[in-house]
């Protein structure tokens, strides 16, 4: 495959290599310092928006993943649900700052935690007001988004900061601005890059950061499918 050829799965998978390939150290330096907080009792909270949730979702309760790390979405502080297409269509919760710290409030998130925030632009009100909050009460925070994305278009958050100005660390996922990565056929692009490419991101920081506990002499607890039976005897 090749992504000069145009070929979809090629142009897909392009930004997620990119990724990480030049991401590398970065995720690196992020496990190795979730790790340090996992080891001393900390837990590993996660949080996207929108499409982005698929990122927080990726790294919860997940055959292969580590087992202390929980999933926030907006949705939690709903008092009535209602179908999980409507979340994903509807963006203003994610516009709101004050439910960026509310959802904090709601897990409990403290000084000893970490928080992984995924945002394709990084510049929603919740995102930036959650991690704003989260690093003030000395949370460990670290925003993984499009770095060409947040870049193009200013803030929506009242104090016009980004997420890449209020986090400990930056992941670039190297996806293209507006996601899309597929040309078609009328002249505009289909197919979210984002997916893959926050997929990878969050499996590789799993497998650095289960190595970084193992070199702190401290056993990752790795969940195990359910659809995997146990051996008999």
């Amino acid at each position: 495959m090749s992504a000069a050829t145009g070929d979809p799965a090629a142009l897909l998978l392009a930004p997620a290599l990119a990724a990480a390939d030049a991401e590398r150290e970065t995720v690196a330096r992020v496990a190795s310092r979730v790790a340090d907080r996992l080891a001393d009792g900390g837990h590993l909270y996660t949080f996207g928006a929108g499409h982005s949730w698929a990122f927080a979702a990726e790294l919860c309760s997940r055959a292969g993943g580590l087992r202390p790390i929980t999933a926030m979405n907006l949705d939690d502080l709903r008092d009535t649900p209602r179908p999980a297409w409507r979340q994903l269509a509807d963006s203003m919760p994610e516009r709101d700052p004050a439910n960026g710290p509310a959802l904090l409030d709601r897990y409990d998130v403290g000084g000893r935690d970490c928080l992984l925030i995924a945002s394709q632009s990084g510049r929603n009100g919740a995102s930036v007001a959650m991690a704003e909050q989260a690093r003030r009460d000395g949370v460990y925070t670290v925003a993984v988004l499009s770095k060409a994305h947040c870049a193009a278009y200013p803030s929506r958050h009242p104090s016009g900061r980004k997420l890449p100005e209020v986090v400990d660390d930056v992941i670039d996922n190297h996806c293209p601005i507006g996601d899309a990565a597929v040309p078609a056929p009328d002249g505009g692009r289909v197919g979210a890059a984002s997916t893959v490419s926050f997929a990878l991101l969050a499996q590789l920081l799993v497998v650095e950061i289960g190595a970084a506990l193992h070199r702190r002499g401290r056993t990752a607890e790795v969940i195990v499918s359910a659809n995997v039976d146990a051996p008999t005897r």
